[in-house]
């Protein structure tokens, strides 16, 4: 089993969360704080069996395709900029390291 390690951004104006839990098991989210108490309002939620792992799709300027986070077959489009950072987070993280 491999510690939990955890991935959050801004992604067009809420945030943006991948998650590896200790089974190896992935999960995405994309959620907001709301009110003056700051509840967690979600807005998409996936995750995945142990071992299936996300990947991230780049932009493609030639047919306007948006950068994606995939989990299995659920999908959230990214900002451009922020699809290398998951790339790096991935690339270190999900073969089971920690950093």
């Amino acid at each position: 089993m491999s510690a939990q390690v955890e991935f959050t951004a801004k992604c067009f104006g809420a945030n943006l969360g991948l998650t590896r839990d200790s089974d190896n098991s992935w999960r995405m989210s994309l959620y907001t704080f709301v009110g003056k108490n700051k509840l967690h309002r979600t807005i998409a939620f996936a995750c995945a069996r142990p071992g299936q792992v996300p990947r991230v799709d780049a932009h493609d300027a030639e047919t306007d395709t948006p950068a994606a986070l995939w989990l299995g077959s659920a999908c959230i489009d990214l900002p451009t900029q922020l699809a290398p950072k998951l790339q790096a987070f991935l690339a270190e993280h999900a073969n089971g390291g920690v950093a």
